[in-house]
C-alpha cells in the first residue's frame, strides 16, 4: 500500500506552491483540472509565463515542451553530445532536450531530426514516459490493459501504453478510449509528469509497494501466493527459480527478490521467471517482441530494431537484458524481449543451400512457425545441401551444433555503392519490363496491372544518370527501389511518386508528395544516400554498402535486420535475369581493419587526406593494389580523381557471386 505520508507530503508541495504569491495570470490555474500538475512544473522551473502572462494550458504542448518538462521534473544533469539536426544549441529548450536524449527518455528521427515544435501526440508521450519510468527503475513488467481504440495505437507503442495505465500514469477517456493521434495539452502533460513524481516517491519510499513485486496489482490474489510466503503478510513471491526438464519448466522455489534467485542459479538448466517470462537464463538467445532501439555500445549510437530479430544473450538482471546484434553490443528492456533458453527452442530462422543459391528461412516467434524465406546469392562452398546453418551477422556461419563452418561475403551485398554496373538504360528497362510481368502473373491484387501502372517502367535513362553524376550504383538504386515500393506498386508509390519509403518512419510516417519519381529518386540521392550514408563522416556512415547490422545501410536505414540482404536479392536476381554481366567482371573489395585510416590522393603522407575512415570495416573497392605498399581504391567521398590507402591497413575478402 501507498504511505498516506507520501500523498500528504505531495499535497503539503503543492499547497505551499498555491500559497506563493502569483500575478493576476495566476489565477487561470485556479480551479483547472490539472492546476497541481501545472504548479508543480511551474515550481521547478519548467513551465514558463508567456509574453501574454500566460501558462496556456489548454494549448497543445510540443515535443521540446515535453523534453523539457521531464527533464527539469527529474533534475536531470548528465548530457553528452547528442545532437539533433533541428535543434541548434540557440533554441530555447536545447539544453532540456540533450539531458532527456542522454538519459534515453527522447530520441529522434532516422534522418537525425528531433522535430521539437511539433505537437507531441498521446501516444509518444505515453512512450517517453515509460522510458523515464525504466530511467528511473521503477519496477514495472507487461501489462494486458486494452484500450476501445487499441488496434490505433502504433503496434509499437502498445505495451508502454498499456504498462502507463497499468502504473496509473495515463488514463483514457470516460467512454474507454485512449485516443494515440490526439494531441495533448499542456495541462494534462503537466498531469502526467506528476503523476509519474508521486510513483517515483512511493516506489523510492516504501518497499512495500506492489509494483516493486511485478504483481500487477493483483496483490489480493490467492493464487498468486503459491504457498511460498513463509507467512509474512501475505505478499507474494515473484521471482522464480525454475528447472527445464524435457522441455518444460518445473518450478523450484520462489524468491521476494531477483538477486536471491540470482544465488540459486546453480547449474545451467535453472532459469528465472516472474509472471511466467523468464529473466535470466545461462544461454539462449533474444527475441525482440516489438519496434526497440538498441544504444550500442559499440558504436556509441542508437541502432533501429525490428520485432521479431534473434539476438545473442549476453547477460540480464530483473530490468534490462544485454544482447549482442551483428556485434553491437547493448541493452534492451526486460518488457521489449522474449528470452529463450536453446533446451526450449521451438524453431529459429537458418540458411540453406538450395540447388547453389543461399537461402533464408525466417522463423515468427508470436505464431511459432516458419513465416517466409528469401534467395538472395549464390551458396558459399562450404554449405552442403540438405543441412542448416545459422548466423548472427550473416557473415559468420555456424551449423547445427554450433560449430564454426565458414565466412561469406555475398557480393550484392557488400558491394559500394560507387560501383558502377555495367547495364545499360535499355538493359535495365528491358529487367524492369520482364520482372513485372512475372509479380503480375502471381495474382496477387498489389501487382495487378503492374505491367502498366507501375512507377518503375522506363526508369533505366534516370538511373543511368544519376550513376554517371552521383556516382552510386544505377542497378543498386533500382533494388532498393524494387523493395521498398513492391515493384512500384505500393500506395507511396502509387500515390507519392515515394519508391524508397523516405520519411516513412516506424514511429511517425509520414505523407510527403513528390512532383515525379525522377523527384523522389533526387532527394533520395542528395539529401540521404550521398550525405547521411555514403561519404565518410555523413550522419550514418557504417560503410557505403547495403551491408547488414554488421556494417553498411542497414545498420541505421531500417530496422529489419535483414533489409540489406533483401536488396542485395533483387540485384542478383536482376543479374540472374540479365547474364551476370557485373559478377562475371567483378570489383575486389577490401575491409578497413582500422579506425582513423586517412585516404590520400596520392600513395604519400605529404598533402592533407582526403577524408578518413573513422570506424574500422569499412569496405572499399580496390583497383590497383600494386603501388610498392599502398593500394587506389575508388573514393567514397564524391571525387572523380583515384584515392590512396596504405595496404597494411586492408583485408581483402573473397565474395560469393
Amino acid at each position: 500500500m501507498r504511505k498516506l505520508s507520501i500523498f500528504l507530503s505531495l499535497l503539503m508541495l503543492v499547497s505551499l506552491i498555491m500559497w506563493q504569491p502569483q500575478n493576476a495570470y495566476a489565477d487561470e490555474l485556479s480551479g483547472h483540472m490539472h492546476e497541481s500538475g501545472l504548479r508543480y512544473l511551474i515550481a521547478k522551473e519548467a513551465l514558463l509565463q508567456d509574453e501574454n502572462g500566460s501558462y496556456r494550458p489548454n494549448d497543445t504542448v510540443t515535443r521540446g515542451e515535453f523534453a523539457t518538462y521531464i527533464a527539469k521534473a527529474l533534475n536531470l544533469e548528465t548530457k553528452n553530445n547528442s545532437t539533433f539536426t533541428d535543434v541548434p544549441n540557440t533554441y530555447v529548450f536545447a539544453d532540456e532536450i540533450k539531458l532527456a536524449a542522454t538519459a534515453g527518455i527522447i530520441t529522434g528521427y532516422t534522418d537525425g531530426s528531433f522535430k521539437p515544435n511539433a505537437r507531441i501526440s498521446r501516444e509518444h508521450m505515453a512512450v517517453m514516459l515509460i522510458r523515464a519510468v525504466d530511467y528511473l527503475k521503477i519496477p514495472k513488467g507487461s501489462s494486458s490493459i486494452t484500450f476501445k481504440d487499441n488496434a490505433t495505437i502504433f503496434k509499437d507503442f502498445r505495451q508502454d501504453v498499456a504498462i502507463g495505465a497499468q502504473l496509473g500514469l495515463i488514463k483514457g477517456s470516460s467512454n474507454g478510449l485512449f485516443l494515440p493521434r490526439d494531441n495533448a495539452t499542456i495541462g494534462e502533460a503537466s498531469t502526467f509528469i506528476f503523476r509519474l513524481i508521486a510513483l517515483a516517491d512511493s516506489v523510492q519510499q516504501n518497499p512495500d509497494y506492489p509494483d516493486n513485486n511485478n504483481n500487477n496489482g493483483n496483490n489480493d490474489s490467492s493464487d498468486n501466493n503459491n504457498g511460498n510466503t513463509g507467512g509474512n503478510n501475505n505478499q507474494t513471491t515473484p521471482y522464480i527459480v525454475q528447472e527445464i526438464l524435457n522441455g518444460n519448466l518445473v518450478d523450484k522455489q520462489s524468491y521476494t527478490s531477483f538477486e536471491a534467485a540470482e544465488k540459486a542459479l546453480t547449474n545451467h538448466s535453472l532459469v528465472i521467471t516472474s509472471d511466467s517470462k523468464i529473466l535470466k537464463m545461462s544461454s539462449g538467445y533474444v527475441v525482440t517482441n516489438n519496434y526497440v532501439a538498441l544504444n550500442s555500445e559499440t558504436i556509441k549510437d542508437q541502432i533501429a530494431v525490428a520485432a521479431n530479430t534473434e539476438m545473442e544473450y549476453l547477460d540480464s538482471d530483473a530490468t534490462q537484458v544485454k544482447v549482442r546484434l551483428a556485434g553491437h553490443v547493448g541493452y534492451l528492456k526486460q518488457a521489449d524481449v522474449s528470452l529463450i533458453p536453446s533446451a526450449l527452442m521451438k524453431g529459429r530462422s537458418y540458411y540453406t543451400n538450395e540447388n547453389g543459391e543461399i537461402k533464408h528461412t525466417l522463423y515468427d516467434y508470436k505464431s511459432n512457425k516458419y513465416s517466409a524465406s528469401y534467395v538472395y546469392g549464390k551458396a558459399p562452398s562450404f554449405m552442403k545441401q540438405g543441412e542448416k546453418y545459422f548466423s548472427w551477422d550473416g557473415i559468420n556461419f555456424t551449423n547445427a551444433n554450433g560449430s564454426s563452418t565458414g565466412e561469406a561475403y555475398n557480393y550484392y551485398q557488400f558491394l559500394p555503392a560507387r560501383a558502377k554496373t555495367q547495364y545499360t538504360a535499355e538493359e535495365l528497362d528491358q529487367y524492369i519490363l520482364q520482372k513485372l510481368a512475372e509479380v503480375e502473373s502471381s495474382g496477387a491484387s498489389i501487382y495487378k496491372n503492374a505491367t502498366t501502372k507501375s512507377k518503375l517502367i522506363g526508369l533505366g535513362a534516370i538511373l543511368k544518370e544519376v550513376e554517371a553524376n552521383a556516382h552510386i550504383n544505377a542497378m543498386l538504386i533500382l533494388a532498393l527501389a524494387q523493395h521498398e515500393s513492391a515493384y512500384g506498386m505500393s500506395d507511396h508509390a502509387q500515390n507519392l511518386n515515394n519508391l524508397f519509403g523516405l520519411y516513412v518512419y516506424d514511429t511517425n510516417p509520414l505523407n510527403k508528395k513528390f512532383d515525379s519519381v525522377e523527384a523522389n529518386i533526387n532527394e533520395l540521392v542528395e539529401k540521404f544516400l550521398q550525405p547521411n550514408y555514403i561519404t565518410p563522416g555523413g550522419r550514418y556512415t557504417n560503410g557505403a554498402v547495403v551491408g547488414s547490422k554488421a556494417m553498411g545501410f542497414n545498420v541505421k536505414y531500417a530496422s529489419d535486420p535483414f533489409w540489406g540482404a533483401k536488396i542485395a536479392g533483387h540485384y542478383y536476381r536482376a543479374e540472374k535475369a540479365l547474364g551476370f554481366k557485373d559478377a562475371n567482371n567483378p570489383y575486389k573489395i577490401a575491409l578497413t581493419t582500422t579506425a582513423g585510416l586517412n585516404v590520400r590522393t596520392d600513395t604519400s603522407t605529404s598533402q592533407s587526406p582526403l577524408y578518413t575512415f573513422n570506424k574500422s570495416n569499412m569496405p572499399v573497392i580496390v583497383t590497383d593494389a600494386s603501388l610498392n605498399g599502398w593500394c587506389q581504391i575508388i573514393s567514397d567521398q564524391l571525387h572523380t580523381e583515384p584515392a590512396y590507402i596504405s595496404l597494411d591497413y586492408i583485408k581483402v575478402i573473397n565474395t560469393v557471386r
